[in-house]
């Protein structure tokens, strides 16, 4: 499980920058209730989608995956794996905004 956990992370930081770009423009719409939260995973989820395609096609994924491969780790599942933990964390991150904002109008 360890050794999982290290392999994700190495693969979910060639994807960092575009998931983070994703969920900060996500934010910035449900933040202030342009948007509800329901919508901006349904927005994520189109985000992920673009992102595991780039990678796909443009990257070349044959020749750029096979230390995961060699390590015996299957992509599918390392997509899946990092995409949770993005979409996990991007829960976090609103749900402790949501409060911040909450208790700054309240004081």
């Amino acid at each position: 499980m360890r050794n999982t956990l290290k392999i994700t992370w190495y693969f979910y930081k060639s994807m960092l920058l575009w998931c983070l770009l994703a969920s900060l423009t996500c934010a910035y719409y449900v933040l202030p209730g342009k948007i509800n939260l329901m919508e901006s995973y349904v927005f994520k989820l189109m985000g992920y989608g673009l992102v595991a395609g780039f990678q796909y096609i443009y990257q070349n994924a044959n020749r750029t995956f096979f230390y995961f491969r060699n390590a015996g780790y299957n992509i599918n599942s390392l997509y899946i794996y990092s995409f949770i933990a993005d979409a996990v964390a991007y829960g976090l991150f609103i749900s402790i905004s949501k409060l911040i904002l909450h208790w700054a109008h309240i004081f």
